[in-house]
């Protein structure tokens, strides 16, 4: 018995869509009580909800994309680094890549002095005595 429930992960993934597609289904199949016209109201109301809530998540990550700007470019140095890695992914969502990608082209310079500063203090000898 407790072999037929065990399924492997690309069967669940079927099976998952299968239970989904069947619910969807049932849900929106007329009966004695529903007609055709509020089976198919039924429907446009879940399209638009389906819409409306992908507008919030899109609204959700450019909010979200612009903090993470903010931090990248207060705290500049591996930040502005990681800022422009992450632009450059395609994996991430649109509203990520395209706020991030100021700082490809657009990031505020660091003065040559102040990074000379740090690697005399880490490597102990100036950079003309290597």
């Amino acid at each position: 018995m407790s072999k037929i429930l065990k399924f492997p992960a690309k069967s669940g993934v079927y099976l998952l869509i299968a239970a989904t597609a069947t619910g969807v289904g049932l849900q929106f199949s007329p009966n004695s009580a529903d007609s055709f016209l509020t089976s198919s109201s039924k429907f446009t109301t879940l399209f638009h909800g389906v819409l409306r809530s992908s507008r919030a998540i899109s609204t959700v990550h450019l909010r979200s994309a612009k903090r993470i700007l903010k931090l990248c470019e207060a705290n500049k140095g591996f930040y502005v680094k990681a800022g422009q890695f992450v632009a450059a992914l395609r994996q991430v969502p649109k509203e990520y890549s395209s706020t991030l990608s100021s700082l490809q082209d657009q990031a505020v310079p660091c003065h040559f002095k102040a990074i000379k500063q740090v690697l005399i203090s880490n490597l102990g000898q100036d950079l003309s005595e290597m």
